[in-house]
């Protein structure tokens, strides 16, 4: 979501109707872009919304320094070439391997 489409609120409102706009962003999962002398300065999210853009920030992260691992991706080449090749594994004998 662009920011210009979020709500905004300034910190003297913000200060007047904490209660509510906890209870409604909460209630959402939404977030409030909040002002100081009109310039945008915070952003204000539910505990929930957090947790999933947390979450999905250190997965991106794990698969940059996945894809940035040369060794990493010359393994995955050799696999891939393997399943081309006929050479792989079903995901039944796989998951029985695993124990799942």
């Amino acid at each position: 979501m662009n920011i210009l489409e979020m709500p905004f609120v300034g910190t003297y409102q913000l200060r007047k109707d904490l209660p509510l706009l906890l209870k409604s962003i909460s209630k959402k999962r939404g977030q409030v872009v909040v002002t100081q002398k009109g310039k945008p300065a915070a952003m204000l999210m539910s505990l929930k919304r957090y947790l999933e853009l947390k979450t999905l920030a250190e997965e991106l992260e794990e698969v940059v320094r996945e894809m940035t691992d040369k060794k990493y991706l010359k393994s995955l080449l050799t696999e891939r070439k393997e399943i081309k090749a006929g050479k792989g594994k079903t995901a039944s004998d796989f998951f029985k391997e695993l124990g799942v």
